[in-house]
């Protein structure tokens, strides 16, 4: 649990550094999983004839990187609900990182369906980093009046280098800002991004970031030859409504009745899928 004083900075400044808050055990079992989904696509692009070695001695960090440069459709379909690994929706589930949400948002926890798993490509290789939005704009305006809390958490270390986050204190009083589609993602346009020195949040791997979901914040450019793994999930009260009324939400923490937890992996797996496949072409965003 946070204490008072983290808490009253988090509400001060719209954000919050945790240090070693995961452990090995915590977080290993996700890498674990997704390593071998990038060896299992490894091995079917050098039987395609498609790359030129399965870098299989490369580390974590970089393997992906390496594929890439040959083959830039292994880094496809990589997030959570393309995935749907055992590993990550149990770890989706972890009492260190609800006890963190249960601090803000009360015992009764609903996992946000805007969850992500990012594999952030060097520049060199053509990745863009995120710009400058609010996670309250990728919601439908159900969500506006809402609290919804991110946690953003680095599978690697997240430095200046590699592409580790940026944020403007205090610009969650600021209420949402208009945001608008480009080549590059969804951003909020130069006249909306008020006045600040964007303060820059390296973190080491086991630590977390968490967001107000009006606080601005961007990733800086991953100039290292590694890629930036990292999740950001939300989480907020049950009666809060998702924003993303299409996707499936889940109940991962209920002090009131905890009968309600849905800790079955493969129903949450077989839900994503359905959804997945029953929404094509759905507007996602409410921005033009």
């Amino acid at each position: 649990m946070l204490t008072a004083a983290q808490m009253a900075s988090f509400h001060e400044n719209g954000y919050l550094v945790l240090e070693n808050v995961l452990r090995e055990d915590d977080l290993q079992p996700v890498v674990e999983e997704y390593s071998a989904v990038i060896d299992e696509r490894a091995r079917r692009l050098w039987a395609e004839g498609k790359v030129s070695s399965l870098y299989a001695d490369e580390p974590f960090e970089r393997r992906l990187a390496r594929l890439a440069v040959e083959a830039p459709e292994v880094a496809s379909e990589l997030d959570i609900m393309q995935v749907r690994g055992a590993a990550t929706f149990r770890f989706l589930l972890n009492p260190k990182v609800l006890d963190i949400a249960e601090s803000l948002v009360g015992g009764e926890i609903v996992c946000n369906p805007t969850q992500h798993l990012r594999a952030v490509l060097p520049v060199q290789q053509g990745a863009r980093p995120t710009p400058w939005h609010q996670d309250a704009g990728v919601f439908w305006p159900e969500a506006d009046p809402y609290f919804i809390l991110t946690i953003w958490i680095p599978l690697v270390d997240a430095t200046l280098e590699n592409g580790c986050l940026e944020v403007l204190p205090q610009s969650h009083r600021l209420g949402l800002r208009r945001h608008q589609m480009t080549p590059h993602g969804l951003t909020i346009p130069p006249e909306e991004i008020p006045p600040g020195d964007p303060v820059p949040l390296p973190v080491r791997r086991g630590s977390v970031i968490l967001f107000h979901n009006y606080t601005l914040h961007r990733a800086r450019p991953n100039e290292s030859d590694t890629v930036r793994w990292s999740f950001d999930l939300r989480y907020h009260d049950a009666a809060v409504p998702t924003g993303r009324p299409f996707y499936p939400s889940f109940i991962v923490r209920s002090r009131l009745r905890p009968a309600t937890v849905q800790d079955d992996y493969a129903m949450w797996r077989d839900r994503w899928a359905f959804a997945l496949a029953a929404t094509p072409g759905v507007k996602v965003y409410r921005w033009s």
